[in-house]
């Protein structure tokens, strides 16, 4: 009998504790939020969309997100969902980026391995933003969840 009684105590001691690390990972106020980023919060706008191939929603789209004319490498990426939609997210999960003019890059992978490579149905015809000049204007205080691609596999 008492050994139930330890492993109920115990049991309840647990999920006490678990609740209490989900409290703090569910913790997002601005303060915490200024911690995690190191300073102060830039201010973003929501931006999001569909992404259509050849007319229709395409899910497994990545999206690669350029700062003006710096195409070395992307400063943020995102995936459309099973409905072609996707969002970018800075801090917290589709609050948007930052206001300026960006450059993007796109690949379908729609069965990436579990290392997230995989064949792109495009044949890299829309992943270097140089060549591609798919832009984004994000403008200060102006949200935009109608940001739609267009893209074609031919």
């Amino acid at each position: 009998m008492k050994l139930k009684h330890v492993v109920t105590a115990c049991l309840l001691g647990l999920v006490s504790f678990s609740g209490c690390m989900n409290d703090k990972k569910k913790d997002v106020s601005k303060e915490r939020l200024q911690s995690m980023a190191g300073g102060e919060l830039k201010e973003v706008v929501s931006i999001g969309g569909v992404v259509n191939i050849d007319g229709n929603p395409a899910a497994g789209v990545n999206l690669f997100l350029y700062r003006g004319g710096n195409t070395a490498s992307p400063i943020k990426e995102c995936r459309t969902d099973e409905d072609g939609k996707y969002c970018w997210s800075t801090y917290l999960t589709c609050d948007g980026v930052e206001p300026g003019k960006y450059l993007l890059g796109f690949t379908h992978v729609p069965n990436p391995k579990k290392n997230g490579t995989g064949v792109d149905l495009f044949k890299g015809k829309y992943q270097d933003p140089s060549k591609n000049t798919i832009e984004l204007k994000v403008e200060e205080g102006t949200p935009d969840e109608d940001v739609n691609y267009d893209l074609v596999t031919k």
